[in-house]
């Protein structure tokens, strides 16, 4: 038997104890608040959240929850309960569905054919400096004779602490201030209706 073999099964047993002595909290991006006005917009196309996507380094279940000069502050032993880019996209879609109606946003799934479909690529979604810094491009392609519509959006947001928590709350602010942007940027409307022939 090598030594190693020998001190194997201690070794082993050491971090087993370690891993239970820590054990991970999850913490999940909250649901947007209801907006405090009826900010919903009138009658128009359905949309379809089409394709959203986050930077490489938030796509790992750690928090990111601050930076040190160029490297990436994570918690210890917080780590998301849903895949963030999940989560992200979830929120965005309820928030959207507040601001525009249930009606016209669409799922991944569903029958019916959307007259503008939205793709975002976050740059940025993560906390530093005191804030959560959101840096978004976005792009409306519609389906009608509507020319396609996008941009690009930064925002700054609030947070009140290091703590995961707290950093949960300011993604799902940032997100649901963003939806404020997408909702009054939507510029595909649906086909005419036509008429039954005679």
């Amino acid at each position: 038997m090598t030594i190693a073999s020998r001190f194997m099964p201690a070794f082993i047993a050491l971090t087993l104890g370690a891993c239970a002595s820590s054990p991970v909290t999850l913490v999940v991006l909250p649901p947007p608040a209801v907006p405090a006005s009826d900010v919903r917009q009138g009658p128009g196309g359905t949309i379809l959240l089409r394709q959203v996507s986050v930077p490489g380094y938030l796509e790992d279940f750690p928090v990111v929850i601050g930076r040190a000069g160029g490297a990436l502050v994570v918690s210890r032993n917080v780590e998301w309960g849903e895949p963030l880019l999940q989560g992200v996209s979830r929120v965005l879609r309820d928030a959207l569905e507040q601001r525009l109606g249930a009606s016209r946003v669409l799922i991944a799934g569903d029958r019916r054919i959307p007259d503008a479909e939205l793709t975002i690529e976050f740059l940025s979604l993560d906390p530093r400096d005191g804030v959560l810094d959101l840096d978004a491009r976005w792009f409306f392609s519609c389906r009608t004779g509507s020319p396609g519509r996008g941009g690009r959006t930064r925002l700054e947001v609030a947070v009140a602490s290091a703590e995961p928590q707290a950093i949960a709350n300011a993604t799902t602010n940032g997100l649901a201030r963003f939806a404020d942007v997408l909702a009054a940027e939507v510029r595909c409307e649906p086909p005419p209706a036509t008429s039954p022939a005679t």
